[in-house]
C-alpha cells in the first residue's frame, strides 16, 4: 500500500510542478528536456545500474527508444500545457483515462479477455474526457484548448501500448527494464537537445535568452527526480502489491485523478462545472468497470 501511495503522490506532484512553472516563469520545454537527463541519471544511481554501452547495442529494443523518446517529449509537453492552460485535474484525467487504449491493445493483439463491462468502460471514459474538460466559458479560444486533453489522451495511450508491446516482445528481465527505461529517458533528452540546437541555429539570441536560465535547470530537476520515481514506484507496486495488474492500474489511475482534482481545487482554485463533476464521476465509474 505504501508504494501505491508513493506512486500516486509523485505522479500528481509532476502536474503541480507544471502548474508552478507559470508562476516562476520557467521555460516548460527546456525544463522537460533537462528533466529527462535528470531522470536517466537518477535511475542509474537509484537502481545501481552498471551502464555498459555494449548492453544497449546488443539489444533489439535499442532503436525502439527513439520513437518512444519522441512520444515522451511530445506527450509530457502536452500534459504540461493542459495543466497550465486548463487545469491540473483535466491533465490528470486525460492522462490516466488513456488506459482504455492498452486495454483494447491487450484484447485485440495480445488476446486478453474482454467483457461487456470493459466495453462500457471504454465508452464511459471517452464521454468522461469530453465532460470533464468542458469549460464554463464557451469562447473560441477555450474551445481550441479543449483539443489538448484529447491529444494527451491519445498520446498517453500510445505510450502505454508501445511499452506494453515492447515488454511482451523484447524485455527479458528486470535489468532489461532498467536499461530500457534509462535508455528511453536519455534518448528523449538527446532528441530535445537536437530541437534546441536547431532552434538556436535559426535564432541564437532568442534561444540563449529563453534556454540558459537557472530557473529552467531547477525546474528540470524538480521534474526529473519525481518523474523517475513515479515509474519506479509503479514497478514496486506491481511486484509488492496483493492486487493484480488489472486491478492495480485502475486503482492508481482513480487515486491520481481524485488527488489531482483536490490539489487543483484547493491550491490553484480551479473551478469545476456540473459537467466537470459528471465527467469525473463517469471516469471513476469507467475505472471501476475495468475491475469487474
Amino acid at each position: 500500500m505504501l508504494y501505491i501511495l508513493l506512486t500516486v503522490t509523485t505522479s500528481v506532484f509532476l502536474l503541480v510542478v507544471f502548474k508552478l512553472f507559470v508562476k516562476y516563469k520557467v521555460n516548460t520545454f527546456v525544463a522537460i528536456i533537462v528533466n529527462y537527463f535528470v531522470a536517466a541519471i537518477t535511475g542509474a544511481v537509484a537502481l545501481n545500474v552498471n551502464i555498459n554501452v555494449n548492453q544497449f547495442y546488443l539489444n533489439k529494443w535499442l532503436l525502439l527508444c527513439i520513437p518512444l523518446g519522441v512520444l515522451f517529449i511530445i506527450v509530457f509537453y502536452l500534459i504540461s500545457i493542459t495543466a497550465q492552460k486548463i487545469s491540473v485535474s483535466t491533465a490528470s484525467m486525460a492522462n490516466k483515462l488513456s488506459f482504455v487504449m492498452p486495454v483494447l491493445f491487450s484484447v485485440f493483439i495480445l488476446n486478453d479477455t474482454f467483457n461487456v463491462f470493459k466495453i462500457c468502460s471504454v465508452f464511459l471514459a471517452i464521454t468522461a474526457i469530453y465532460l470533464a474538460t468542458k469549460s464554463v466559458n464557451n469562447n473560441n479560444k477555450q474551445f481550441k484548448l479543449n483539443f489538448l486533453p484529447l491529444l494527451v489522451f491519445i498520446g498517453s495511450g500510445l505510450i502505454d501500448v508501445f511499452i506494453n508491446w515492447i515488454n511482451a516482445s523484447y524485455i527479458k528481465d528486470d535489468n532489461h527494464k532498467a536499461l530500457f527505461t534509462i535508455g528511453t529517458f536519455f534518448t528523449a533528452f538527446c532528441i530535445g537537445i537536437v530541437i534546441i540546437l536547431f532552434h538556436a541555429f535559426k535564432n541564437w539570441n532568442e534561444t540563449k535568452e529563453n534556454t540558459f536560465k537557472l530557473n529552467n535547470l531547477i525546474g528540470g530537476v524538480a521534474l526529473g527526480i519525481p518523474n523517475f520515481f513515479s515509474i519506479y514506484f509503479t514497478f514496486k507496486s506491481l511486484s509488492d502489491s496483493e492486487f493484480t495488474s488489472a486491478q492495480l492500474f485502475p486503482i492508481l489511475n482513480l487515486s491520481n485523478v481524485v488527488l489531482a482534482t483536490i490539489c487543483g481545487y484547493f491550491f490553484f482554485t480551479e473551478k469545476l462545472s456540473k459537467a466537470n463533476f459528471i465527467g469525473i464521476l463517469l471516469a471513476i465509474t469507467s475505472i471501476f468497470l475495468i475491475l469487474i
